[in-house]
């Protein structure tokens, strides 16, 4: 956890130094121009050798040269990157402790401009300066009026309570220049993160009593453990934090040897994150605008369920409505047999009455629309209204009349029980008229079909989260009492563990494991296979060969000593083919697992920023072909396990499919929840784990690992190290 740094010097200076101040257009002017349009009621001193005066105020020759009876909050320093440093130094001396530099040529260049930001750290870090950037475009504090910033500020930006953070400079400017209209706290360009980061600004938005959403653009996360901390005092406030985090077209990933290495990637793992810690991930700035517009307005009034009532004025919307909400959370539930017969009697005959309900009738919205809203509105199957209003700026006077009349009904209903959502479904903006009426009435007006669901949606999925997390989930995984002996034993192993080893650490935490034994003749296979009872499995083993199928390594049902002996020889045989280096450790002959089961996948993965990984799938086809798995950050809770099942393609296998038996998913579960703390315990000492496949078996019988993998570190324990 780190520790909370006081940004004050820095976003609410009282006096600023700008060093580089100019005449010219450039940044030189744009920051002293920005100071006054935003009304700025502190202290300018500018600061430039060639000058006397800046924009009609005295110019210092250099910081030293300004009185020393004044005090300088910040300085703003708009030089190349080969200056910095020494007006840090200057700063430094004057006990500044707020900087802000707008240049680049540091880390993003290479090593000499690593070299030279690693000094910029040290320098600040030392000296207990709060600096912004550099390479960045600076940042905007509307409520106080103040900002160090180095792009023309737009007339349209207003003051709000909505907080962004972004690592990108051009998405700061498209965010402040989008003409939204809606309400900002502070706009912060943290470009190349020397000294404060994404966590640092996290921090002083949840202490600000004036920033109620968080919205983040991010490229990476430098401290995640820090970052974690903030979603969770997030939600635990009520502030929630929207994010947009760019690289999910990953190019490679990280190669180890088991299957679950390459589901593990970089994107799903940012994905898992974020919805256990219940940061909202969006996928662009259009949805980062329109789901922070909703969160604004809604944060405080959250949807009780999932389960939307929608009026329109327009049935060829209303499919489009349906055909983008066929991905999304919620529902539209069949109206009660009395609204619908309260509809038929105020619409027209030919009306069709359902949700979404085209309640344009015969055009008189001021009679009809208030009365439709009033009916969904009752009705105890539904926890939303959304109006869909098209409403354009550029409408004709008569129209927006029209419209306004829905408007006006829209905020009437708003001051029912339930949330109500207005929008247009065309991004282009919005009549003003219109709008002022429903932000006057509270209403939250958002544009775009896709992005408006999208939002909706987004607001139904962070209300879970926070009826979930009032109920606290912690981890359900039990730890075997003897895990510091069986640390002890393993941390010893390197490499693709044994048979018999990863036998005993999976049945450790309670997951059963085929009766099997690793023979090295075909008298030997014979004996055991007695003794285990046919049919049987054989599984010639190599650590040099993990996936042993695509060597014709792994036979089943062999029923019979002769079918055993033919397939000994045949498994001998196929693995000089596949690999003549490799050396052949044993075949293992196992109890051959009862039919009627579902195959799934469960695996463990590193990762070094956020450390373990659970990846859930299904398997056969559905995980090599169709990717159908899901991953968990643990400690993971028996509602995070069964809820990740409900989310894959071939969940219908698992519940009992075409006649099929309803497979033992509450084990299913449990194994699920155990491979959770496995990789807790283990973390650092196990690379990746495989259970391919998990077998899940018919109700009662619960579920067998009918072959694993594991792959140890050659790291020290994590532990040991501390």
């Amino acid at each position: 956890m780190s520790s909370k740094k006081d940004l004050s010097p820095l976003l609410s200076p009282k006096t600023i130094a700008v060093i580089g101040a100019s005449e010219k257009f450039g940044a030189g002017s744009l920051v002293i121009e920005n100071l006054r349009t935003l009304g700025f009621e502190g202290a300018i001193f500018p600061v430039n050798p060639g000058y006397t005066e800046v924009l009609g105020m005295p110019c210092y020759p250099s910081i030293a040269d300004i009185p020393t009876r004044i005090d300088i909050d910040s300085v703003a320093v708009v030089l190349g990157s080969g200056q910095i440093l020494p007006m840090i130094e200057q700063a430094a001396r004057r006990e500044i402790r707020g900087a802000w530099a707008f240049a680049s040529g540091f880390a993003e260049t290479g090593n000499a401009g690593t070299a030279l930001q690693d000094e910029l750290k040290k320098l600040c870090e030392e000296n207990k300066i709060r600096f912004c950037g550099p390479n960045c475009v600076g940042y905007i504090n509307l409520h106080d009026k103040v900002g160090t910033f180095s792009a023309p500020i737009s007339p349209t930006l207003r003051k709000g309570d909505i907080g962004v953070v972004a690592q990108s400079g051009s998405v700061v400017l498209a965010l402040a220049n989008s003409s939204r209209e809606i309400g900002f706290s502070t706009i912060v360009s943290s470009g190349n993160e020397a000294v404060l980061d994404t966590v640092d600004y996290m921090e002083h938005f949840l202490d600000d009593p004036r920033t109620h959403v968080i919205t983040l653009f991010l490229e990476g996360i430098r401290r995640v453990e820090a970052f974690k901390e903030c979603c969770i005092r997030a939600a635990a406030i009520g502030k929630p934090v929207i994010v947009v985090k760019v690289g999910r077209s990953e190019l490679s990933r990280k190669t180890v040897a088991s299957h679950t290495g390459a589901l593990a990637g970089s994107d799903e793992i940012h994905d898992a994150f974020f919805k256990k810690y219940g940061a909202i991930r969006v996928d662009d700035l259009d949805q980062l605008l329109e789901t922070a517009a909703l969160f604004s307005s809604c944060r405080d009034r959250l949807p009780a369920g999932k389960r939307i009532g929608m009026v329109t004025v327009s049935g060829g919307e209303i499919g489009l409505i349906g055909d983008l909400s066929q991905k999304l959370s919620f529902e539209f539930p069949p109206l009660s047999a009395d609204a619908a017969e309260k509809l038929k009697q105020l619409l027209p005959a030919y009306t069709t009455v359902a949700n979404p309900l085209d309640a344009w009738g015969s055009g008189d919205l001021k009679h009809t629309y208030p009365a439709c809203l009033e009916i969904l509105a009752r009705e105890d199957t539904i926890d939303l209204i959304a109006v869909s209003q098209d409403s354009p700026p550029g409408m004709s006077d008569k129209q927006v009349t029209q419209y306004s009349d829905v408007a006006r009904a829209a905020v009437e209903c708003a001051r029912g029980e339930k949330p109500v959502v207005a929008f247009s479904h065309v991004s282009g903006g919005l009549d003003k008229t219109i709008k002022d009426i429903l932000d006057e009435g509270g209403v939250p007006f958002l544009q775009g079909t896709r992005e408006s669901l999208g939002a909706i949606d987004s607001l139904f999925t962070y209300a879970e989260f926070r009826r979930q997390q009032k109920q606290e989930r912690p981890g359900d995984g039990i730890t075997p009492d003897n895990l510091e002996s069986l640390k002890e034993m393993y941390r010893k192993k390197e490499g693709i563990l044994s048979y018999a080893d990863s036998r005993v650490l999976i049945g450790a935490y309670g997951i059963r494991v085929p009766e099997g034994a690793i023979l090295h003749s075909t008298d030997e296979a014979v004996t055991a296979a007695l003794e285990i009872g046919y049919p049987v499995v054989m599984k010639g083993q190599s650590q040099q060969i993990p996936h042993k199928t695509e060597a014709g390594l792994v036979h089943l049902n062999i029923c019979d000593e002769t079918a055993l002996r033919k397939t000994y020889v045949t498994i001998e045989r196929n693995i000089e083919a596949f690999d003549p280096g490799a050396q052949l450790e044993g075949i293992l002959v196992q109890k051959m697992v009862p039919s009627g089961g579902v195959e799934t996948i469960i695996g463990v993965s590193a990762d070094h920023a956020f450390g373990p990984t659970v990846v859930v799938g299904m398997g056969g086809i559905f995980v090599e072909l169709f990717k159908d798995s899901a991953l968990l950050l643990p400690p993971v809770s028996r509602d995070e396990a069964r809820m990740v099942l409900a989310g894959l393609k071939g969940r219908k296998l698992l519940e009992g499919f075409r006649g099929n038996p309803r497979t033992d998913v509450d084990e299913l579960i449990a194994a699920i929840v155990q491979i959770g703390q496995l990789s807790e315990d283990f973390y650092g000492l196990i690379t990746s784990l495989d259970i391919n496949p998990l077998i899940v078996l018919p109700e009662g019988q619960g579920v067998v690992a009918a072959d694993i993998l594991i792959e140890m570190s050659p790291a020290a324990d994590p532990a040991a190290q501390e």
